[in-house]
């Protein structure tokens, strides 16, 4: 047997040097990542926006990272969580991404979240908001990149209470998980300071008719505030307006008057509150005056912070695989990138707590018509209050806060 061994040494050698070869050359090949969002649906409006940010980003970094090329394959959620998981699971077994961007609807997070749960696929959570993925349901191979529903909720409700003096005030919420931890966040930050519910009112996404919703209204609010989603937030502001409430009462978006929602609204607009978020188009920062410019060139249109989010999240990536010099396959090498690198977004600078959620800057904004230089006039939302570095939890310490449980109407 001796004459043999030479030649089952040399094969053993190069079976290594070909497992070798096979790996540089995957780690030198193109970086796959799969980006879910819903193309078509309820909230296919702001999902084009997100998939336009995504590209915008790519192509202006030459579809490199790390030293590799990359690619991504778009897969259509239609703001459907079944749709989301089946999805997520085609991206990872037949696509063979290296990891996943989105989902975007709120109760679409849960779902992609169990997919990576389930093979170690890393998840960069963007722009779902649910609360539970970066707080009582956490996953090593899940970050997140855009917020935590409530984590804009909590200064809106300060605001209200301390800024614009109110005591009694309707909640208008969409009923599902993003409509309820907004709103609630909303709630105990607005009661925690004494303030009063005057009455809760929840809308399943795709009301047709706010009519009945207005009429709900007690006489004895002094402050109506709407967190709404999709087509209904054209809705509810023609039927604020039909039914004469202007002249009646105050509104307020704590969550409502996007940028993409904008061109189908009119000068009614003009001087209401639109939102509290971690972005505004009318952000005057360097970094977003080169977004917005860029994004209207391409699309004609400024950017909702659908489109802002995905984009920050393209730069987020990025940073992360240079960081690791491409190295995408070794996942907690790259996990730990994404939680430890700091980037300067359009929204502002962002950096990523302890537990997987940025920390970040939340707008109060009002709705105003500029005069932009690709665009012409214009309705968007300029912020007039910054509330700086805020955590998803807000000023509560974070141990306290999970023990109280999930925000559930």
């Amino acid at each position: 047997m001796q004459p043999h061994r030479p030649l089952i040494r040399s094969s053993v050698a190069m079976l290594a040097a070909f497992g070798i070869a096979a790996v540089a050359h995957a780690q030198s090949g193109p970086i796959k990542i799969g980006v879910l969002a819903p193309v078509t649906g309820p909230l296919a409006t702001p999902g084009k926006d997100m998939v336009e940010g995504w590209k915008m980003f790519w192509d202006q970094a030459g579809h490199s990272a790390g030293g590799r090329k990359v690619e991504y394959v778009i897969a259509d959620t239609t703001c459907n969580p079944d749709q989301a998981l089946t999805q997520a699971r085609r991206l990872v077994h037949q696509e063979k991404v290296h990891f996943m961007v989105g989902p975007l609807c709120g109760h679409e997070g849960p779902a992609v979240a169990q997919v990576s749960k389930e093979t170690g696929v890393p998840l960069v959570m963007d722009a779902a908001g649910a609360d539970v993925i970066t707080k009582w349901d956490r996953t090593p191979s899940v970050v997140r990149t855009a917020v935590s529903a409530s984590q804009i909720g909590h200064p809106w409700g300060e605001y209200m209470y301390k800024e614009l003096g109110l005591r009694n005030v309707t909640f208008i919420g969409q009923d599902y998980t993003w409509g309820h931890e907004v709103t609630l966040g909303a709630v105990r930050t607005f009661t925690a300071l004494g303030g009063k519910v005057a009455k809760m009112i929840w809308n399943p996404i795709g009301t047709k008719d706010y009519g009945p919703t207005i009429a709900a209204i007690p006489a004895d609010t002094d402050g109506v505030s709407a967190v709404v989603v999709g087509p209904d937030r054209v809705r509810l502001f023609e039927a604020w307006f039909n039914f004469g409430m202007d002249k009646k009462k105050k509104i307020y978006g704590g969550y409502w008057m996007h940028q993409d929602v904008l061109p189908q609204m009119d000068d009614r607009a003009i001087g209401m509150i639109g939102n509290s978020l971690n972005y505004a188009a009318g952000l005057q920062t360097p970094e977003n005056i080169a977004f917005t410019t860029e994004f209207a060139k391409r699309t004609k249109r400024l950017p909702s912070w659908f489109g802002e989010s995905a984009y920050s999240a393209g730069l987020w990536t990025k940073t992360a695989i240079d960081s690791i010099k491409g190295k995408v396959e070794d996942r907690d090498a790259f996990l730990k990138a994404m939680r430890t690198v700091t980037i300067k977004g359009p929204r502002g600078p962002l950096r990523m707590d302890d537990y997987g959620n940025p920390i970040q800057n939340v707008y109060i904004s009002k709705i105003q018509k500029i005069k932009h230089p690709v665009l012409g006039e214009v309705l968007t939302n300029v912020p007039f209050k910054t509330y700086e570095n805020v955590s998803q939890f807000w000023t509560f310490d974070p141990k306290e806060f999970l023990a109280r449980g999930p925000y559930k109407r």
